[in-house]
């Protein structure tokens, strides 16, 4: 039987490791090398009910993409 991944797992993830790129949660939560649809989706799920919240910060890099981190909302002080 394959293990389905939920938004409480995703949950529970970010409250112990706040903070984290999509790419950081898909490769440390379910050890995936690569995103994928459903990681994107359930991702997206969460993220517009609300159960959890992202903030937009730039890295340095030559095609000076926008990254966003992943968090809690009441977890990380501040980032209310």
């Amino acid at each position: 039987m394959k293990k389905r991944n939920t938004q409480q797992e995703l949950v529970d993830f970010l409250i112990a490791n706040p903070c984290k790129s999509e790419k950081e949660l898909v490769h440390e939560l379910w050890s995936a090398k690569f995103r994928g649809k459903k990681h994107a989706d359930l991702l997206r799920r969460a993220y517009f009910g609300g159960k959890i919240k992202r903030v937009r910060m730039k890295i340095k890099s030559i095609d000076k993409r926008l990254v966003y981190r992943y968090y809690v909302p009441g977890i990380v002080s501040g980032w209310n």
